[in-house]
């Protein structure tokens, strides 16, 4: 089949959008993660190394992502406990990162879009970036962050760390008219724009930018409109 990546006719792999890293803590012990939706007639599906696509990338092509993925891993999950809490009357509000590379950051989210919108997996089966395919690409095969409006994202966190390290599926939606896509990271939520509009004013102070600090915004779970999707997932669910 025809590689995603360099469009040549090669053996593809078991291909991770978002890498496996992000995945592997939402396993119950020894059990595999399973992938629950609420959609009628789709019962849960083990994971033991999450999603991952083997209909898109050659090795060659899957390599190239692999610095990104080891940053975005780093960055987030191994040094989570040196972001420091941002507060406001006693509840956490956000958090921060003084320092960060924002290239390796910012092409790690874009990698994250392009992969997914590429994609033949039905987790990703509601993101399509249509022309912006060829500018996400060209930025991961150039190593370029490119523009800072384009694909400008910002994170949010939940605030509970039980209940909040969760995948829901991934989707388009509109902030202000301006189209982003939303991924779950794990306890992160990923905000991205795909649009040449440029970034809402109310999400600029949010939007990761070269040389400042990465702010994250801080999210109460039992607040959130994802809070009785996940009731109702963990409700119906069977098996």
């Amino acid at each position: 089949m025809s590689c995603k990546g360099c469009n040549e006719n090669k053996k593809l792999i078991k291909a991770h959008i978002i890498p496996e890293s992000f995945w592997v803590g939402l396993r119950d012990g020894d059990s595999p993660p399973k992938l629950m939706t609420d959609k009628k007639c789709v019962y849960p599906k083990r994971l033991p190394i999450g999603v991952y696509d083997k209909n898109i990338l050659c090795r060659d092509c899957e390599n190239k992502f692999q610095s990104l993925d080891d940053y975005g891993q780093q960055l987030l999950l191994r040094d989570e406990s040196k972001q420091e809490k941002l507060t406001h009357n006693g509840n956490v509000a956000g958090y921060k990162i003084e320092k960060y590379d924002y290239n390796l950051l910012k092409l790690f989210f874009v990698s994250i879009l392009w992969r997914a919108s590429v994609s033949t997996h039905d987790f990703y089966d509601k993101i399509d970036i249509g022309p912006f395919e060829d500018t996400a690409k060209q930025l991961i095969w150039d190593c370029s962050a490119g523009d800072p409006e384009d694909f400008s994202c910002f994170l949010a966190k939940f605030t509970d760390e039980n209940i909040g390290k969760l995948f829901l599926d991934p989707h388009r939606e509109r902030r202000d008219g301006i189209n982003y896509y939303r991924f779950y990271l794990y306890g992160y939520v990923l905000y991205i724009k795909v649009d040449k509009r440029p970034t809402p004013d109310f999400f600029k102070p949010f939007a990761i930018k070269n040389n400042e600090p990465l702010i994250i915004i801080g999210r109460d779970i039992n607040r959130a409109k994802e809070y009785p999707v996940i009731l109702n997932i963990l409700k119906n669910s069977k098996g």
